[in-house]
């Protein structure tokens, strides 16, 4: 190993240990240094977070801590290896990152959504497997009231339903509209506009297949309640033909719609 690189490894680990303590470190040396397999293998024999920490869900236990930053490094752009499917009683990281987000004060969760998306979205890039655990802990915010927080809901229940990375890319890409489809599904308010209206219209004023789609569920399940939004699409839109060809966005659309 070239003398600089190794002492990059060891700077490394040695900033890392002093983060994990709470202690000074050099902020530089936490980040991404994309080690090659002769770097990683010494990396790996120098350090091993379980054992620093001693426990056996270390992940989890920075989550407690309140380490989110932290766990987002180690899981994203560290090399240190981890385990995303720890649990630790009825604990799932997929948990501990939704429920931190779902703490977050109000005002504040319009501008962490995107964040708590690619959080989400990196688990299952990193191995994530769906535990009964996660449903039961969705299950028990359905109840909740304020749009904003059933917009993280609604992504966290669709994104256990899809499982994989892919699809889950697909949702986060096509958001709006599944979230104007799923205010009218479930006559819920969701979302960041202040209407179910202003959603969907901001949502599919652009897109004749987009605009399509909502007005032939709104028939289709006889949901007369929102006549008005159905009256106002059908006065936008350009093209009542054209329908939506991207097979991977109408496959979400059946498994979630």
């Amino acid at each position: 190993m070239i003398k600089w690189r190794k002492y990059i490894v060891e700077s490394y680990v040695h900033n890392l240990k002093l983060k994990l303590q709470d202690k000074p470190h050099d902020l530089g040396f936490i980040k991404n240094f994309n080690f090659n397999e002769e770097e990683q293998a010494y990396l790996n024999s120098l350090f091993n977070l379980n054992q620093f920490l001693d426990t056996d869900t270390p992940l989890i236990h920075l989550m407690d801590k309140g380490y989110m930053g932290l766990v987002s490094h180690l899981l994203n752009f560290s090399k240190i290896r981890v385990d995303v499917n720890e649990v630790k009683l009825n604990q799932t990281l997929f948990v501990c990152f939704t429920n931190h987000f779902l703490n977050l004060p109000l005002e504040e969760l319009s501008r962490d959504y995107l964040t708590y998306q690619n959080e989400t979205l990196h688990l299952f890039i990193n191995g994530y497997q769906v535990k009964e655990d996660d449903f039961k802990f969705i299950r028990q915010f359905k109840a909740r009231k304020d749009s904003r927080q059933l917009q993280y809901i609604m992504f966290a229940s669709y994104t256990l339903k899809l499982a994989e990375p892919r699809l889950i890319y697909v949702l986060m890409d096509h958001i709006r509209l599944l979230t104007s489809l799923t205010c009218i599904k479930t006559g819920k308010h969701i979302g960041f506009y202040k209407t179910i209206e202003k959603q969907v219209i901001e949502s599919t004023q652009n897109s004749s297949a987009f605009q399509n789609q909502i007005i032939s569920y709104i028939s289709k399940n006889r949901k007369t309640e929102f006549k008005a939004i159905e009256n106002k699409l059908l006065e936008m839109r350009r093209n009542k033909y054209e329908v939506i060809e991207d097979i991977q966005l109408r496959d979400v659309l059946k498994r979630l719609i």
